[in-house]
């Protein structure tokens, strides 16, 4: 098992390493260890701020030789989720965990509401990027994430149903509980936040927590669970507003036509 000097050499070593890489603007402390961790066995959060978006990938590569080289790695997982965005996962043989994300300077956006810049070559333009960004979502930005659930909601309204047809309770209740989060994710959107979106939705002041409360009472049987489809339903597009619009007319005749007959 390892311990506090563990974790403070991994992250000394490659503040260090970090420093040598001209393409790097900055390192950054994310999570809890940003202010102050939690306990000594804690996992480490990093984030390297990539100047130019093309170099993201071999910047990305050489990170990862040099923790290989450096450090005993049990396993990792490589997590590419945009051609300048990366995180991997990283498992020492003394079960310290490191995720080290690598995001260039044109996508950052703030994904935890708390960081430390360990360093910044431009002063504090990072740190002045990142508090930016929680506050700064637009409406396109909201009436895209809006359309990015549109474009496969439906397919979980469906498998519920039929689900719940079925009698899979528990299927059709996994398909209810991703509803759910869809309408979490976009409520925590609307009001400006786009981080840890379970945690902040209980804090949240909006019409709609009431009605999203009463969806997780439920019991295990069909009228049951058919109450809480047909109330997510009605809460998800009340939620998405006139953007949803021409799915409701979809969505709304088959739950009824399924589930009514």
């Amino acid at each position: 098992m390892y311990r506090y000097e563990d974790r403070t050499k991994l992250l000394n070593e490659i503040t260090r390493y970090s420093k040598t890489i001209c393409g790097i603007q900055s390192l950054l402390l994310v999570g809890s260890g940003s202010s102050g961790f939690r306990d000594e066995l804690s996992d480490l959060d990093l984030l390297i701020v990539v100047k130019n978006s093309e170099d993201a990938g071999l910047i990305h590569d050489r990170l990862k030789e040099y923790i290989h080289q450096h450090f005993h790695v049990l396993k990792k997982k490589v997590y590419r989720h945009e051609e300048d965005i990366f995180v991997t996962c990283f498992f020492f043989d003394d079960f310290l965990e490191l995720d080290l994300g690598v995001w260039s300077k044109s996508k950052l956006r703030a994904t935890k509401p708390h960081w430390k810049v360990l360093f910044d070559r431009e002063n504090d333009e990072i740190d002045r990027l990142l508090e930016e960004s929680l506050s700064s979502l637009n409406a396109s930005e909201i009436n895209a994430a809006v359309k990015d659930s549109l474009s496969f909601i439906w397919q979980f309204f469906r498998s519920a149903a039929v689900a719940l047809k079925r009698q899979q309770y528990i299927k059709a209740l996994k398909d209810i509980d991703f509803i759910r989060d869809q309408i979490i994710r976009l409520l925590c959107i609307q009001n400006g936040i786009n981080y840890d979106f379970d945690k902040s939705i209980d804090h949240l002041d909006s019409p709609f927590t009431p009605k999203l409360k009463r969806t997780y009472e439920v019991k295990m049987n069909d009228k049951s669970i058919k109450t809480v489809l047909f109330e997510i339903m009605d809460l998800y597009f009340d939620v998405v507003g006139d953007m949803g619009n021409e799915d409701k007319k979809i969505i709304q005749p088959f739950l009824y036509e399924m589930l009514t007959r």
